[in-house]
């Protein structure tokens, strides 16, 4: 894997900090972020960096198993998305894109490992609010590793190494169903400088016990 540069450093540093904040608790996608606060804006002012541009795919479960729990997993990775716009380098606000997808619904076939692109990497924050916000839960199976794998190989993830590319992944279950091995397409996306932090919505001991700390560990996320 590639020597991190000091830009991609610097705004990966920030970023754990971020995803790490509040995850200790004993629920950790159960603390509801204010409606208030979810909403993105980016000064018109702010110069933005062409040195620096920051990629995140955020990749949601919305089997059943979520029931009760994905409007705050939502806020809480909008809560995320919402302090990428206010991150630096060098006195300039780096390039953002966001991609999404959905994961674990059986509205989406069998056949797609119930995994559906809901948008690619785009920077209009506006469409990413609008789309997150309206999923919905139903089914189902939860193939962690099929739908990292996926965000890893279609995404159009940035070449550069300035730049930074992350992967989180919000959800709950045992990280390791389906034939897909999460510990395979992490290993993938680790060599194309992604980097995985796991979101798990429930108890933090069951965040171990089902390998959601593992995963994150293995993807040297948080």
């Amino acid at each position: 894997m590639k020597k991190m540069t000091s830009s991609a450093a610097v705004i990966f540093a920030t970023l754990m900090m971020v995803g790490c904040n509040g995850i200790k608790a004993k629920t950790t996608a159960q603390q509801a972020v204010p409606t208030d606060s979810i909403t993105v804006t980016v000064n018109e002012k702010d110069e933005i960096s062409k040195e620096a541009k920051i990629q995140v795919a955020i990749l949601l479960d919305t089997s059943n198993s979520m029931d009760g729990l994905i409007e705050q997993a939502k806020s809480r990775l909008w809560n995320i998305v919402n302090t990428l716009t206010t991150l630096k380098y060098k006195g300039k606000t780096p390039e953002i894109e966001i991609g999404l997808y959905e994961y674990g619904n059986d509205n989406i076939p069998a056949s797609k490992k119930h995994i559906r692109l809901v948008a690619p990497l785009t920077n209009d924050l506006d469409l990413i609010s609008e789309k997150l916000f309206s999923l919905t839960t139903n089914g189902g199976q939860e193939y962690c590793g099929a739908v990292i794998a996926e965000s890893t190989q279609a995404l159009e993830w940035s070449m550069r190494d300035a730049d930074m590319k992350l992967i989180y992944i919000a959800g709950n279950e045992e990280f390791n169903q389906g034939k897909v091995s999460y510990k395979e397409a992490i290993a993938e996306a680790l060599e194309k400088d992604i980097y995985i932090n796991t979101i798990y919505c429930g108890s933090y001991e069951y965040g171990i016990s089902e390998l959601w700390q593992d995963a994150a560990t293995r993807a040297k996320g948080k």
